[in-house]
């Protein structure tokens, strides 16, 4: 089985009140922050062949108001998923759990807070 951590968020209710917005500046934000994700999963990824560490890729895109936000693995041995069952020795958890935790309570609040300033900073003109 593959991982895929895939969450979308509302974002400012500018996108509501009918506001046009340039979102192309938010090109190079979002450009970062996907590359600081997949740095994150794989610097404490456990390494034995380094296959799944290097798998990790990540997707954002803004669509319709909404954050749409992608970490996925889709690692093969065999021809068959395998991340979804990597762990660390003599631990039960599953590592993209932790992996899922980094990015529920750091990367998305962060990219969000960089959406948000270059989008105020866009509206001073």
């Amino acid at each position: 089985m593959d991982v895929k951590l895939s969450t979308s968020r509302q974002l400012s209710p500018v996108f509501e009140t009918g506001g046009r917005l340039d979102l192309d500046i938010l090109q190079p934000v979002l450009e970062q922050h996907a590359a600081a994700m997949v740095e994150d999963a794989r610097t404490d990824w456990p390494v034995d062949t380094g296959t799944s560490r290097d798998a990790w890729e990540a997707e954002i895109e803004i669509s319709d108001g909404q954050l749409l936000v992608a970490l996925i693995n889709e690692a093969r041995l065999r021809g068959r998923g395998y991340s979804v069952y990597i762990h660390r020795p003599r631990s039960p958890r599953l590592v993209w759990t932790e992996v899922q935790e980094r990015l529920t309570l750091n990367l998305l609040p962060a990219l969000q807070a960089d959406i948000a300033l270059t989008l105020a900073e866009s509206m001073r003109g």
